[in-house]
């Protein structure tokens, strides 16, 4: 039988999208590799609240940095190559945590590793936005960021069964040989984006764009500091949520392999979040979808510090994972549309690292008011203001100017 062109395309762009889930997967494991690892690691090295913050925190930094600079090179010399050596960043610092000896092994280390997970994103989502079809934008762009949570649950779900058994080292053994078993994938399987080609063959300028320019020139301004706004506190629950929560569990009263099982639940929440917000989105349903998400996770975060029980704590730990892990994924949605080709992962980059001054702020946040005698309710509590802060600057982005086709 004879495939049409078409069909040709979408063939094409779904196997670019199930490749960026299996990347997105393996960073979704190494994301929540530390918060898993932590209480042990705490134990094994008497390290107190504060200086587990400084570890995951390192690692966040590391996003940070990697994300700017990552969306920068993938605008420059193209998303795969970038995407490539993010995974061997990734991977082989994952393992080079396992031997890690002292605070300042595990900064430095975590930091490296950040660097390597942060490069890569900004060209997943570049990659993916890409590779669907226009009207199907965020639902592509869902399917591929469904990876991360599955990846977190998938770990969570493994640490919780072993029942104690697991020597944390293991957590960051498999963290290290996932993405360099992925590196063939990427190599040899995965396509530079088409549009991406295309653009770079057609533009007739010499020089490419500044970051400046990609930002804030023809109308851009308003839409990346709103932008800022949003990612950079919905980015202090996510990760309040993929570090902190074993160790609020476990502060709470539950065993750490129960305090594993919530963190899996609560992934499994954002899996499902991310697709089913991404097909609402693809209907037309931008500001409900965010107007609502924002509001679940102020209610989801007061839910899960008041709740006693396992099955109260997992059922609200599915609604915050929804909503808070798999709600941002619109946000992630929203970008793409917002930068013209040759500046997509400029700009993507530039929100996911300002997204993750609040993944910064919240670990370290969070660390400090345990150390002062806190309970986990009020940390989580504490979190609240930024979920309505980010659900405004959220909403104001569609009033401000809609998202353009790719």
């Amino acid at each position: 039988m004879t495939t049409t062109p078409d069909a040709t395309g979408r063939h094409s762009g779904a196997i670019t999208i199930f490749i960026c889930f299996l990347a997105a997967l393996v960073e979704g494991a190494d994301i929540v590799s530390m918060g898993l690892a932590a209480p042990s690691v705490a134990k094994a090295f008497h390290f107190n609240p504060g200086q587990v913050s400084y570890i995951l925190t390192a690692a966040i930094v590391g996003l940070m940095v990697g994300a700017a600079a990552g969306g920068r090179l993938g605008d420059r010399i193209g998303r795969k190559r970038v995407m490539i050596g993010a995974f061997v960043v990734l991977g082989v610092f994952s393992l080079l945590t396992a031997h890690a000896t002292d605070l300042t092994q595990f900064v430095i280390i975590r930091f490296l590793a950040g660097l390597g997970i942060g490069a890569a994103f900004p060209n997943l989502i570049s990659i993916a936005a890409e590779a669907a079809r226009p009207d199907r934008r965020a639902t592509g762009v869902g399917l591929m960021f469904a990876g991360q949570p599955t990846g977190g649950m998938s770990l969570g779900l493994f640490v919780a069964s072993q029942a104690g058994q697991l020597d944390w080292t293991q957590i960051f053994y498999i963290g290290g040989i996932a993405p360099l078993l992925l590196l063939p994938v990427l190599v040899f399987a995965l396509p530079e984006s088409e549009t991406f080609r295309r653009a770079k063959a057609t533009t007739q300028i010499a020089k490419p764009p500044s970051a400046a320019f990609a930002l804030f020139a023809e109308g851009r301004a308003a839409v990346t500091l709103l932008m800022w706004v949003a990612y950079g506190f919905t980015q202090v629950i996510v990760y309040l949520m993929n570090n902190w929560l074993p160790t609020l569990m476990v502060a709470k009263g539950f065993s750490p392999q129960q305090a594993g099982m919530i963190s899996a639940i609560e992934n499994a929440g954002a899996v499902l979040g991310c697709i089913v917000l991404a097909m609402i989105t693809d209907q037309g349903r931008l500001r409900s979808v965010l107007a609502i998400t924002y509001v679940a996770v102020i209610a989801g975060l007061w839910g899960m510090g008041a709740a006693q029980g396992f099955g109260p704590v997992a059922a609200v730990g599915i609604v915050v994972g929804f909503f808070a892990i798999g709600g941002q994924l619109v946000l992630y949605t929203l970008a793409p549309g917002y930068y013209p080709t040759l500046v997509r992962a400029t700009g993507v980059g530039s929100a996911v690292s300002f997204g993750r001054l609040g993944g910064i702020a919240g670990p370290l946040a969070a660390g400090k008011l345990l150390a002062l005698g806190l309970a986990p309710a009020a940390v989580l509590l504490a979190a609240t203001p930024c979920a309505a802060l980010a659900g405004l600057a959220a909403v104001g982005l569609t009033f401000v100017r809609k998202p353009d086709t790719l």
